[in-house]
């Protein structure tokens, strides 16, 4: 069973993000590279930390920003990718699994 990318919507997770306890699963996306309990634990000034949800926000428009570029090409479906960026009518589709579209 694969599980999705809070991040990025891609479902290639082989675990959930979080558990049952709320505890990372210290995966990294083959898509979009964000490792969970260590992407999402920043510290914006000391001892200020951002939440998990606006750290993953940081991370994703970052990660758009700079093209979707995809972590593990050779893990991810090449019809949905050219020059290892996600197609962006595919990058749609995967960021509404997200439900943030």
């Amino acid at each position: 069973m694969n599980y999705i990318c809070p991040v990025c919507g891609h479902d290639g997770l082989e675990e959930p993000a979080y558990n049952e306890y709320n505890l990372p699963s210290f995966e990294i996306c083959s898509c979009c590279r964000f490792q969970f309990g260590d992407d999402d634990d920043v510290e914006m000034t000391e001892g200020i930390f951002l939440s998990r949800e606006e750290a993953m926000t940081v991370y994703r428009e970052k990660w758009i920003r700079n093209g979707a570029e995809i972590f593990q090409p050779d893990e991810y479906p090449q019809e949905f990718q050219v020059n290892g960026r996600v197609i962006i009518a595919h990058l749609i589709q995967q960021l509404k699994k997200t439900r943030l579209l």
